[in-house]
């Protein structure tokens, strides 16, 4: 499974240098954890509405950081139909994408 998108990640590095985007992926760990956590709490209160927007949002912040895999779960749970039980289910895999996407990505910038 290809985690990362080196090619989006070669262009930024190239643009913006090695220490900014080093400073974009350390707010995308300290911020993603805050938008999982929305996540759990949407799943609490069975709340659609912040599912959908927390779900864009890390959508959002992952496929600017070139992590493809936490990119393509979160879009797939975005405006998913599911059961919040289920729901709950893609919310243990994204957790775990994100985990192994961040440790690969901060292997590569090692």
């Amino acid at each position: 499974m290809d985690f990362l998108d080196d090619t989006l990640i070669e262009q930024y590095l190239d643009v913006l240098g090695f220490d900014v985007f080093l400073q974009t992926v350390a707010l995308y760990v300290e911020q993603s954890s805050i938008y999982l956590k929305q996540l759990h709490q949407a799943i609490e209160q069975q709340d659609h509405a912040l599912w959908q927007e927390s779900c864009h949002i890390l959508k959002s912040a992952s496929g600017n950081t070139g992590l493809k895999q936490v990119f393509s779960k979160a879009g797939e749970l975005e405006y998913s139909k599911q059961e919040f039980s289920s729901l709950a289910q893609g919310l243990a895999e994204l957790e775990q994408l994100n985990i192994t996407s961040i440790e690969r990505i901060q292997k590569r910038l090692a």
